[in-house]
């Protein structure tokens, strides 16, 4: 009995080499050589993007694909790529519909179709159906123009085309197209499936059927240990941290691998620690490990995938590279990443993987060696300006590297952080649109943007840009963890959690993850899953900031003894700015008023030359002391200065609780009630949800009973109660 025949909906993808037979006729070899040249460039694209080679026709080749993007993107790759080869050109034809799968060959009127579009095609276009331009008409990445409709030979029905004009692709013009149909009426046509089918037989050879090792079934999970420098120079230290972080990011854009990101991964650089004990303190089942030995010229990688927990290797390989394709090795890796671990990649995750690089190896290196000093910077702002350097010798090298725009784009808003005076947000706004022009869909370039965004209290627009920035590379854990705090600030404290999980998760060495999660707890009244985070932040970092959040969870508690002995951990003799808040805001709250004030004395006397920066709240509380000790002169003086300062930057934009929250506040203590419940409501409109920073300041005491501010308290525990409602249900049907 017949086995019934295999029909699947799919994308039928033709390409020739133009002007192959007057070749041929010219120098054989050559032409060999050249179809060598041409069948594994496809070979390697298209293993990339899903599709599968059917056979080769002489100088054609015939793949299928399952969807539409994912051959469109091939073609246009594989274009680019002849282009920059010069050798040759190419024109390829696309069209959907269902064929049939019979013994490695494939069948159907998609099949013969797709063969005459690209028969009619010009060297360097792509022309595909009016099925395959319905798939992606709403796709911004696909640039196309419609040719029109054309009578093709043997084909039963006017069919109508369009052709893709991303760049470099060449446009048919519609002139050229008949042209070429006129040519092949008067002719006697080849069929690329009927005659040269048969008689080339390498498709066993391209099916690539040698993999027989088991299917991977287990959790799809990694850690990539930073690459291990084999020649023992510590120059070449920052090109294997490099590389190593380049990894890490392709692999961590496919979303259903969770991948340990780099920051925690830099803090196993030569660990001698067993990988099993590693992959149990990240969560993961797999390790992967790797060498790098500079030689001359050129470099080699060994690369060794383990399951971690059975201690075995699942996959090993070694690679030599000159140093002008090693964008083109960390992309091959990663998508070798993703078949051992039996991961099909979407469409999307496909073109990200890579997006933004180089193939330029000057520039490539001189982000790695940026990249190193951008994180040296933060133990020594003035380096930045240092990786801002070699970032801008790295574009002048290469002016469409669109990744070092974006990290152009990180340094210049880490110097403003340092130096707010200066326009450097604002040029850190025109790198990341640069490197957005070059690549619309560069994950990174949009994460940039937020984070700058953010820091100008633009939340709405910071938002916006790192949940484009998530949804091109789910697992891009600085937008994550930025989105999170975007969430909190807004009141979405359910949303921000979950955000603040998964990035704990992608990075269990960082530590304002559990920070944030433990004041979110904090905020909800779960004081014991609170207190475990801000510990865990502490084990990771002893933080000031989170020292001063667990002190106000004790507080809040009646522990005010405990709250008092975290004092011993933040040194404040060293005058930083953090330790001076932190401990003085533990002070106040704790009612330890003198010593409150002689502590934030330092911070004032230092700002109040200067003036104050808008996220700057210390003076708040600080006047309200000062009226107590009857220095109502210079209350008034600062707490006008601060609710002037706050509200201009509400003016200019601010969208964040913290301006309100501060003004309501100052207003608070100028006893101008109907101000402070003013902002207080627009605070809370804002998302402010923290409600210690009045229950427990001595400004609101007369507010208490104010049937305003009894309102504003009941809408807040009005919205913990649906969060609290909301994770019970969640927990319940974990528990199912």
């Amino acid at each position: 009995m017949q086995a019934e025949l295999t029909r699947k909906p799919s994308v039928v993808f033709f390409s020739d080499i133009v002007g192959y037979t007057r070749l041929m006729g010219q120098d054989e070899n050559a032409a060999f050589e050249l179809m060598k040249l041409n069948l594994e460039l496809h070979k390697r694209i298209l293993d990339q993007y899903h599709g599968t080679i059917i056979k080769e026709l002489g100088d054609g080749i015939l793949a299928v694909f399952e969807t539409v993007p994912e051959a469109l993107t091939a073609s246009l790759e594989i274009q680019k790529n002849v282009l920059k080869n010069s050798k040759y050109k190419i024109r390829i034809g696309l069209r959907s519909g269902e064929i049939i799968f019979d013994h490695g060959d494939v069948f159907g009127d998609a099949v013969n179709v797709a063969s005459r579009i690209q028969s009619v095609g010009v060297p360097s276009s792509i022309i595909f159906s009016d099925r395959v331009y319905k798939e992606i008409v709403h796709d911004e990445f696909f640039k196309t123009v419609k040719l029109g409709t054309f009578d093709l030979k043997n084909v039963s029905h006017p069919l109508e085309l369009y052709s893709l004009t991303n760049p470099p692709l060449v446009i048919p013009k519609r002139a050229e197209i008949l042209n070429n149909i006129k040519y092949q009426e008067s002719s006697p046509w080849k069929s690329w499936v009927g005659i040269i089918g048969g008689l080339i037989l390498l498709a066993l050879l391209i099916y690539g059927l040698f993999w027989k090792e088991s299917v991977w079934e287990k959790e799809k999970s990694v850690a990539v240990l930073p690459f291990l420098n084999l020649n023992g120079n510590s120059e070449l230290d920052y090109f294997a941290d490099g590389l190593t972080e380049n990894l890490i990011g392709q692999i961590s854009k496919i979303s259903s691998i969770k991948t340990i990101s780099y920051r925690t991964m830099a803090d196993f650089r030569k660990t001698n620690s067993p990988l099993d004990s590693i992959a149990e303190a990240l969560d993961v089942i797999t390790v992967l490990k790797g060498t790098i030995e500079q030689l001359n010229p050129g470099y080699r990688f060994k690369l060794q995938l383990v399951d971690a927990k059975e201690n075995k290797n699942i996959w090993t390989d070694e690679y030599t590279r000159n140093g002008t394709d090693l964008t083109q090795l960390q992309n091959d890796i990663a998508r070798e990443i993703a078949k051992v671990l039996n991961v099909k990649l979407t469409a999307e995750e496909s073109i990200q993987i890579g997006k933004g690089e180089t193939s330029d190896a000057e520039a490539y290196d001189l982000l790695f060696k940026a990249k190193r000093t951008y994180y040296e910077a933060f133990g020594n702002p003035k380096l930045f300006e240092e990786a801002a350097s070699l970032l801008q010798k790295a574009i002048e090298i290469d002016p469409n590297y669109a990744m070092a725009y974006t990290w152009l784009a990180k340094t210049y808003a880490q110097i403003g952080f340092d130096y707010p005076e200066g326009n450097w947000n604002d040029l850190s706004l025109e790198m990341s649109s640069k490197a957005l022009e070059l690549e619309p869909k560069l994950a990174e370039g949009y994460s940039a943007r937020g984070m700058v965004y953010y820091e100008l209290g633009q939340l709405s627009k910071a938002k916006n840009s790192l949940e484009t920035a998530i949804s091109f590379y789910p697992n891009l854990s600085d937008a994550i963890g930025n989105l999170a705090t975007i969430d909190f600030t807004q009141g979405n404290l359910f949303e921000a959690l979950q955000l603040q999980t998964k990035s704990s998760n992608l990075g269990p060495n960082s530590y304002l993850p559990y920070q944030n999660m433990g004041w979110i707890y904090k905020i909800l009244g779960k004081n014991e899953e609170a207190q475990q985070s801000f510990d865990k932040s502490l084990e990771i970092s002893k933080n000031p900031i989170t020292y001063e959040l667990k002190a106000i969870s004790l507080i809040e508690q009646g522990k005010k003894p405990e709250a008092l002995s975290l004092l011993e951990n933040i040194p404040i003799h060293d005058s930083l700015e953090s330790n001076v808040k932190a401990a003085g805001s533990i002070l106040f709250y704790a009612g330890e008023y003198d010593s409150a004030l002689k502590v934030w004395d330092i911070s004032i006397k230092r700002n109040i030359q200067t003036g104050f920066e808008k996220y700057y709240s210390t003076p708040v509380n600080y006047s309200y002391l000062l009226k107590q000790k009857g220095n109502f002169r210079l209350a008034d003086s600062i707490l006008n200065a601060i609710i002037q300062v706050k509200i201009e930057a509400m003016s200019l934009g601010a969208e964040d609780y913290y301006m309100p929250l501060d003004i309501a506040i100052a207003y608070a203590i100028k006893d101008q009630s109907v101000e402070s419940m003013k902002y207080l409501q627009i605070a809370y409109e804002k998302g402010w949800r923290d409600y210690f920073f009045t229950e427990f300041n001595p400004a609101f005491e007369k507010l208490k009973n104010d049937s305003r501010y009894i309102k504003i308290m009941a809408l807040i525990q009005k919205d913990i109660n649906l969060i609290n409602q909301k994770l019970t249900s969640i927990s319940l049907q974990r528990d199912k």
